[in-house]
């Protein structure tokens, strides 16, 4: 892959905990593809048949949620806007030269494979009238067992290397967009700085100034509060507000906003 790093958005540390909250559609889907992604490469790299036919199904999850036909051309505008943002820092002294050159390079890696893409996304897996068959049983609960689906019974019996063969030629011609998906949440997860808030009795509230609106919250909260944040907002101002879990997890009960003041740590992120 061109790029260096790929972003983590889990735990911090052993006492904090982040939660991402996409406040746009783009955002949305970009979020759901890079752990599409993610769980697929997982599965595809184990040995079992069982995590394997995860993997198949990931596959098929990654082209329904790339389905739609604006994505690509979505993607390569906010690339080529970043790409041309970033390359007036090439002579500010203050920016250290060789690395932003090499970044900007892999920008262009990524940026030029994506337009070689050709088709619609997830076409090569289409052509196959067997994958098609699972990908459409697979949408049912219990579709894709054996006695419904007699070729991925039989595949799945092939050795694991043979499985993980097949599952690279299904996968590879996802890269680009895989690439493309994990620059830009890149550069959208850095494009703002933390700052400490608090939210009092559990709710909170800012008022937003910039031109661009957010595309992302990201929140950072201690584990031991036993709270998780509920974000909306709108082109004037963000609203956090946290409900409590105690016990949620083993009980029917509807969680409900804490009225606890609780601290937490803010990132809002926009291109």
């Amino acid at each position: 892959m061109h790029v260096i790093d790929s972003p983590v958005a889990s735990v911090l540390s052993t006492t904090w905990l982040t939660f991402e909250c996409p406040l746009g559609e783009r955002a949305r889907t970009w979020l759901r593809l890079e752990e599409l992604f993610d769980q697929t490469r997982t599965f595809s790299a184990r040995k079992e048949a069982i995590d394997h036919r995860g993997a198949l199904l990931g596959l098929f999850h990654i082209v329904d949620t790339a389905g739609r036909s604006d994505l690509k051309t979505d993607l390569l505008q906010e690339l080529d806007r970043q790409r041309t943002l970033w390359s007036t820092q090439l002579d500010n002294p203050d920016v250290a030269r060789e690395a932003l050159a090499e970044f900007l390079s892999d920008m262009d890696a990524v940026i030029h494979d994506l337009h070689a893409q050709v088709g619609k996304i997830g076409q090569h897996l289409r052509e196959s009238e067997w994958l098609q068959a699972v990908r459409q049983r697979a949408s049912s609960p219990g579709g894709a067992c054996a006695f419904e689906l007699p070729m991925l019974h039989s595949w799945l019996q092939r050795t694991e290397f043979e499985r993980r063969a097949d599952l690279k030629a299904w996968l590879d011609p996802l890269t680009p967009l895989e690439e493309a998906v994990i620059l830009v949440l890149r550069l959208l997860r850095e494009s703002s700085q933390i700052t400490a808030e608090t939210a009092h009795r559990g709710n909170f509230q800012r008022a937003l100034a910039s031109a661009r609106p957010p595309l992302l919250a990201r929140i950072d909260v201690e584990t031991g509060h036993a709270v998780v944040p509920e974000v909306s907002a709108n082109k004037y101002t963000v609203n956090v507000r946290f409900l409590d879990h105690h016990g949620q997890f083993q009980t029917s009960g509807r969680a409900t906003v804490t009225t606890r003041n609780i601290p937490f740590r803010l990132s809002l992120c926009s291109l």
